[in-house]
């Protein structure tokens, strides 16, 4: 037996479960966005899933959808300054709330003892789902002055605790 062989098949398979795994955790959670944005009347323009170049996209009614070269990351388009602090937290707790249901039902299918052929691939999705999860309750700014789900829960949080509103 070559081991060397198995190895690297193990590796492409651990490698293509986890980008496949990541790739639906980002779909979902800017899909949560959309949902929650809906539930509270905020006007959505775009869902983009990815970075760099765009490869396709298309249109349902208003939204625009479009996926990028790189389809790690994603952001919704909406309103800015639609709403008050409730509005923002509960748009941009969306794609957590996405992620965890998702990310906990994976990890409970997983534990429940019986083994199935889709194990390894619900542990990528358990993984994945729960760690953007995390991720994104980390409170940050980046770069180009996009503000992480963390980030804008708090300054609404803030924002509400002082009775203002507060914008994207």
């Amino acid at each position: 037996m070559n081991w060397e062989s198995v190895a690297k098949g193990l590796v492409s398979t651990l490698t293509m479960r986890m980008v496949l795994a990541v790739f639906s955790a980002v779909v979902l959670h800017e899909l949560g966005h959309l949902v929650f944005g809906r539930i509270v009347g905020v006007p959505v323009v775009g869902v983009v899933i990815g970075e760099g170049r765009r490869l396709f996209g298309w249109r349902m009614g208003a939204i625009t959808f479009s996926v990028h070269a790189v389809p790690f990351s994603g952001y919704v388009e909406h309103d800015e300054y639609y709403g008050g602090p409730l509005t923002t937290a509960v748009l941009a707790v969306g794609g957590i709330v996405v992620n965890l249901i998702i990310g906990i039902s994976s990890l409970a299918f997983c534990l429940s003892g019986e083994p199935h052929w889709a194990d390894r691939m619900f542990w990528a999705i358990a993984l994945a789902h729960l760690g953007l999860a995390a991720w994104n309750l980390i409170p940050r700014q980046f770069e180009d002055g996009d503000k992480s789900d963390g980030l804008l829960m708090w300054e609404a949080l803030c924002s509400f605790m002082r009775g203002k509103s507060v914008a994207r």
